[in-house]
């Protein structure tokens, strides 16, 4: 399973099938942040000065082997800039991820009208497949031992995705797992690039917000 399922089931409430802590537009960024990771950990990308770099021949996984093409691509984009452009050049990192996931059975698909709109839902189907690296997760999040790289860049997105309280479900054991998200953050080039376009997205929305309830005063 790829790093990025792993995390997308972490997102998922298991039963309602919707994002947990409604952290969709983190999660995504998290997602395309996990398949540049997965890529990382098996020395088929590097981070050279402030791009990633492709290197190396093109893994099998067709997902991977699309992030991997985009990022051998001559561009004078730093590494923010090439995060933020996967999810539209890989034709949705959520779709083709959820889609997966879906065919192997380990999500459902459920429309669910609402009063005026319609959403999906992704309940999970094989409680098991989300259970072990949920407890790979937490062990990491609240022991003190080592990390193993794979476990070290799931955790590490954890903590931009908002997935604190998935990780550490007992509010007594946050600040530690606080702690060891910023320490497994450290061991993964990717996680800070991660924050830093999430940060700017944040900033945007709120610049938005601003120049919108500006508009409204004046016009009042």
């Amino acid at each position: 399973m790829l790093l990025a399922e792993e995390l997308l089931l972490l997102g998922l409430d298991p039963v309602r099938g919707t994002v947990v802590n409604n952290g969709r537009q983190q999660l995504l960024v998290c997602l395309s942040g996990a398949l540049v990771g997965e890529l990382a950990l098996a020395g088929s990308v590097q981070l050279s000065g402030r791009r990633f770099v492709a290197v190396g021949p093109a893994p099998e996984h067709p997902l991977l082997a699309r992030v991997h093409a985009l990022l051998a691509e001559p561009t004078s984009r730093r590494a923010a800039g090439q995060l933020r452009r996967l999810d539209k050049a890989v034709g949705g990192v959520w779709p083709r991820l959820v889609d997966g996931l879906v065919e192997q059975e380990v999500l459902g698909r459920r429309p669910d009208r609402m009063l005026f709109w319609t959403i999906t839902r992704h309940p999970v189907l094989q409680p098991a497949t989300r259970q072990e690296p949920l407890e790979r997760v937490r062990l990491a999040a609240t022991g003190d031992n080592g990390l193993e790289g794979r476990t070290a860049v799931l955790l590490a997105l954890t903590g931009p995705a908002r997935l604190l309280e998935v990780v550490a479900p007992e509010r007594a054991d946050r600040k530690h797992a606080r702690r060891r998200i910023a320490t497994a953050a450290e061991l993964t080039p990717v996680a800070p690039v991660v924050k830093k376009v999430i940060a700017e997205m944040q900033a945007a929305a709120a610049a938005s917000a601003t120049v919108a309830a500006t508009s409204v005063a004046t016009t009042s």
